[in-house]
């Protein structure tokens, strides 16, 4: 990145992932579960024999990347769950989770990822699920979610929404996402992207941490345990950047934004 100084307004709602795609909403007949069986064979092919190992690799050269406490996934044994991240790279964000599960992988995308007519179908196979504003595909969507869940593969969201390349802190996000956990019942885990200084390169090495899993409470009702589920997330999550995230490749500043005149 040439420009190593970025200002912002508004740590929600702003987005600095510069992709500029024109969004084409989902065709009405949108299949959120695909059960073709030829369809599946490709799946599989494409995801564990190519698409896998190819991104470790990538992965693994350009980011020097590694885990800390990646064991505790294992204390999940045969039920789903989610994996919730702070979202700072196009392509990282989108491949390590893939390196830390042992199964399938799905992870929630804004609709632009649909809207490129020549990757939808790969972007499919690798596990990307698109969000929705139709009335119609919301409930496709809702039962996409619970069917990969129920077959114990993983779903990785990224409650900030935006894009926030090399951002070293946690920036506020609300508890909508953490419903799938309590709607479904599954444990949450907390991911947090960290950036740290190579010896040698300004470029940074990113640091994964791991931490949960954290289950909802049975005496709590869904709204409840969102919330509850949410705060124990993003607490981690602020912990751990404030620990590992040692190095500000590019710096944020904030800049609010200039009123506008009400002299007629």
């Amino acid at each position: 990145m040439k420009d190593k100084i970025i200002y912002y307004s508004d740590l929600k709602n702003q987005d600095f992932s510069g992709t500029n795609i024109v969004v084409k909403p989902l065709p009405d007949n949108y299949q959120y579960i695909k059960k073709n069986i030829f369809w599946k064979i490709w799946e599989i092919f494409i995801y564990y024999l190519v698409a896998k190992p190819i991104l470790t690799i990538i992965v693994k050269i350009r980011w020097h990347h590694k885990f800390i406490n990646k064991k505790v996934i294992k204390k999940v044994k045969k039920s789903g769950a989610i994996l919730y991240g702070n979202h700072t790279t196009k392509l990282a964000d989108a491949f390590v989770p893939h390196m830390l599960v042992y199964r399938k992988n799905y992870i929630i995308a804004s609709p632009e990822t649909m809207s490129l007519p020549f990757l939808k179908n790969l972007l499919n196979a690798l596990g990307v699920i698109p969000l929705t504003d139709k009335l119609s595909l919301k409930k496709k969507l809702l039962q996409a979610i619970k069917y990969h869940l129920s077959k114990g593969n993983f779903l990785t969201i990224y409650p900030e929404a935006h894009i926030w390349p090399f951002y070293t802190k946690i920036r506020p996000f609300d508890s909508t996402s953490f419903k799938y956990a309590a709607i479904f019942n599954v444990p949450v885990f907390a991911l947090t992207t960290c950036y740290q200084k190579r010896r040698f390169r300004k470029f940074p090495k990113i640091v994964t941490t791991v931490d949960g899993p954290y289950y909802p409470k049975e005496e709590l009702n869904n709204n409840e345990n969102a919330a509850y589920l949410r705060d124990l997330v993003y607490n981690k999550m602020v912990e751990r950047a404030n620990l590992y995230s040692t190095y500000e490749y590019v710096k944020y500043v904030y800049q609010p934004k200039e009123k506008e005149s009400t002299d007629y």
